[in-house]
């Protein structure tokens, strides 16, 4: 879990560098008015550092029962349209892994939502926003010919930041988190033919998610 932390905080300290040697390049004598997108796509990719409730194994735990580490990494991608300075939805899918006591059991989480953004100081280069979703989410477990899901939908909330590089080139942090209603769990069991079975069982709990997210979106 520690690993995650620190490869994560190095990611954001090499964006950090990345945004501040771009901004000391950049001309003064550029317009600062235009750098919000009046309205058009984007299309942005963001690393993903997934943080589930977990529970670390003690002292005297059963070498043979199944944690899962609380924090995990994976990729986002998104896709949004701009309608005004101040408002734009965007499309976002993707997923995290997280690492198990088990050697031979993989676990996972992956989500998808319709996000509104509403975008602060649209005029400036740095521009933050709040966010509102919907969407759903999936925690599953891998293992042999094995594979359980736990299926449901979601409401997310959350804000970030954009900065613009260029005029279409902008990098976006974001920080969201997702409430869960669990409606289902589905268990498959993969046969030596190709074929597979299914079991769908139905559930009645919630749970969160966070999501901690950086990368960069090209405008256009």
């Amino acid at each position: 879990m520690r690993s995650h932390t620190r490869a994560s905080a190095v990611l954001v300290l090499t964006g950090l560098i990345v945004l501040s040697a771009a901004s000391a390049a950049r001309s003064e004598t550029e317009s600062s008015s235009a750098w919000g997108q009046e309205r058009g796509f984007d299309l942005g990719l963001q690393f993903l550092t997934s943080i589930i409730g977990a529970k670390d194994p003690g002292p005297n735990s059963n070498t043979n029962q199944l944690f899962v580490d609380e924090v995990g990494g994976g990729l986002m991608l998104n896709i949004g349209y701009t309608f005004t300075p101040h408002f734009a939805m965007r499309l976002s899918a993707g997923g995290g892994a997280h690492e198990t006591t088990q050697q031979e059991v993989e676990a996972y989480v992956t989500s998808f939502a319709l996000e509104a953004h509403y975008r602060f100081m649209p005029e400036e280069r740095a521009r933050p926003y709040l966010l509102a979703g919907l969407g759903g989410t999936t925690l599953g477990f891998t293992t042999g010919a094995f594979e359980a899901e736990a299926r449901g939908g979601s409401a997310m909330l959350g804000m970030g930041m954009l900065y613009s590089l260029t005029q279409h080139f902008v990098f976006d942090f974001t920080a969201r988190l997702d409430l869960i209603n669990w409606n289902e769990i589905v268990l498959t069991q993969n046969l030596a033919d190709g074929s597979s079975v299914e079991l769908e069982q139905p559930v009645d709990d919630s749970g969160s998610a966070g999501k901690i997210l950086f990368g960069f979106a090209w405008q256009f």
